[in-house]
């Protein structure tokens, strides 16, 4: 187990910096960033660098989740958490939909063995708890953008009763599913992890993906106000939540994700005008940058010290 561990540790660095690699060497935009940069105020400079601040909040909200998740498979305080949260980037950055992330971060579990699997199913209901917040905090966006003369405070709190509804019915459906004999083990374990939730816990996994889900909207917020958009308060809520929502249902690879963003940002700004657009999908780089770069950093670096300390 030991030597697979290396192994899969060694190839999940050259794959993560070797397709990072490639996109920064084949991405064509860098003069309209540096533009940016050299037209910047000292705003807009703040703007960025809280930015940049608030990365390693939104991987803490993360860490939190995942301690939370799998204290009864291996408890941790959360600075272990933080550690895996940020070697698990590794291996989701070259899997599709990042599914490779949690058992990225099982890898660095004391003891991997028979824990992978169930650790792995955990990682994936914290994952639905955060698709879930994106989907509902979308979907007012999506009824108001259909038909923008209806109440956007209406929008959500539909949004809102139907989503709640769904989700702690889900514990209930997971407990009529789990009487069948399900033939995949993965399966019958997530199945059965989704069962044994409470109220409380779906509360408390739903509040963290949303203190997270925050950060995220604040972070692309004050990319957008380095780069020059300035759009008035609703345009922004009706607007952000949506583009989150888009690209978190687009089917994605991480080779086309840096595309994705950009389209989808190049078609909900468009009825702001071309400039604010071009704008737009330079924060929106921006952002992944900061987002992206930084935890494959931190998640080589905090390996590499685990390494040390257990020779």
């Amino acid at each position: 187990m030991e030597k697979f561990k290396k192994i899969a540790n060694f190839v999940l660095i050259v794959l993560a910096y070797g397709f990072l690699g490639y996109k920064i060497a084949t991405y064509d935009n860098y003069a309209g960033l540096l533009e940016r940069f050299s037209a910047a105020e000292w705003w807009q400079l703040l703007c960025l660098m809280v930015c940049v601040a608030l990365f390693p909040v939104n991987r803490l909200c993360e860490a939190w989740k995942w301690q939370f998740l799998v204290r009864g498979i291996e408890p941790m305080n959360i600075l272990e958490a933080q550690r895996q949260v940020y070697y698990g980037t590794l291996a989701g950055f070259v899997t599709p939909y990042k599914i490779g992330e949690y058992p990225g971060r099982a890898l660095l579990f004391r003891k991997t063995g028979q824990h992978w699997l169930s650790a792995t199913c955990m990682g994936m209901i914290g994952g639905y708890a955060m698709t879930t917040i994106i989907i509902v905090a979308g979907l007012p966006s999506v009824i108001y953008w259909l038909a923008p003369n209806s109440s956007l405070l209406w929008s959500i709190v539909s949004a809102l009763i139907c989503a709640l509804a769904a989700i702690f019915a889900l514990p209930v459906l997971m407990r009529v599913l789990q009487q069948r004999n399900w033939k995949s083990e993965q399966s019958r374990l997530l199945i059965q992890s989704m069962a044994g939730l409470t109220p409380t816990d779906i509360s408390k996994l739903l509040g963290i993906s949303l203190l997270r889900y925050s950060v995220f909207i604040v972070q692309l917020l004050l990319c957008l106000l380095f780069c020059g958009v300035q759009l008035r308060i609703q345009s922004m809520i009706a607007t952000l939540p949506l583009y989150y929502l888009l690209i978190t249902v687009t089917p994605n690879v991480p080779a086309a994700e840096i595309a994705v963003r950009g389209a989808w940002a190049a078609v909900i700004f468009e009825r702001f005008g071309s400039d604010v657009t071009a704008a737009a999908i330079i924060a929106t780089l921006l952002l992944w940058l900061i987002n992206t770069i930084f935890p494959l950093v931190v998640g080589t670096v905090v390996k590499r010290r685990q390494s040390v300390t257990s020779a």
